[in-house]
C-alpha cells in the first residue's frame, strides 16, 4: 500500500512541478518578446508632411532642408523605438538619396500635370528629372491620347477634312477650357 501511494505523491509532485515549469516558461517568453514597433521605417519616409518638405527643398534647391526634415524622421523612428538598424538608414545617404529620388519623381508628375492640361511637350522635362524614366513611356501615351482627342474634336468642329488651324486651335481652347474646370 505504501508503493502506490508513494507512486502517486511522485507523480502528483511530478505534474505539479511540470505546470509550474509552464507557468514560469509562458512568464518569461512574454516578457522576453521582442517589442514590434507601430511604425516602420519605409512608413515614416513616406510620411505626406516628410515628402512634400523634401518636395519643396528639392524644387527650391535647398537640400540643406532634405537634412533637417530626415532629423525630424529620426525622432520620430526613435520615439517609435525601432531598431538601430533603422536608426542608423536614417541617417545614412541611402535615405538622403532615396527621399529626394522621390521627390524628383513626384516633382516630374506635378510639372506633367500642368504641361498635359496647357497642352505642352516634355521633352526638356525627362532631361531634367531622370529618375522618372520609367513614367516617360506612360506620360508620352497620355498626350498621345491628348492630342488624338483634340483631333477628334477638331474634326467634329470643323466643315472641312482635314480641319483648319483654326479649327484645331479652337479645338486646343475647348480642351484648355474643359481641363480647367475638372481641376
Amino acid at each position: 500500500m505504501k508503493k502506490p501511494l508513494l507512486l502517486a505523491a511522485i507523480l502528483v509532485s511530478m505534474v505539479g512541478a511540470w505546470f509550474v515549469y509552464l507557468s514560469v516558461d509562458a512568464s518569461r517568453t512574454q516578457t522576453e518578446e521582442t517589442y514590434i514597433p507601430v511604425i516602420s521605417v519605409m512608413e515614416i519616409l513616406s510620411a505626406s508632411d516628410l515628402r512634400a518638405g523634401v518636395k519643396e527643398a528639392v524644387k527650391t534647391g535647398q537640400l540643406e532642408l532634405v537634412d533637417e526634415w530626415l532629423s525630424k524622421a529620426l525622432v520620430v523612428a526613435q520615439a517609435a523605438n525601432l531598431s538601430q538598424d533603422d536608426l542608423d538608414y536614417l541617417q545614412s545617404t541611402h535615405s538622403r538619396d532615396y527621399v529626394i529620388f522621390n521627390a524628383r519623381r513626384a516633382l516630374f508628375n506635378d510639372e506633367f500635370e500642368a504641361r498635359y492640361v496647357n497642352l505642352e511637350g516634355i521633352d526638356d522635362l525627362k532631361a531634367m528629372y531622370p529618375e522618372a524614366q520609367d513614367l516617360f513611356p506612360k506620360a508620352e501615351s497620355l498626350l498621345e491620347k491628348r492630342d488624338s482627342i483634340i483631333m477628334q474634336i477638331a474634326i467634329t468642329l470643323s466643315p472641312d477634312s482635314p480641319p483648319s488651324e483654326e479649327t484645331i486651335a479652337l479645338a486646343r481652347e475647348q480642351w484648355k477650357s474643359r481641363s480647367s474646370i475638372t481641376d
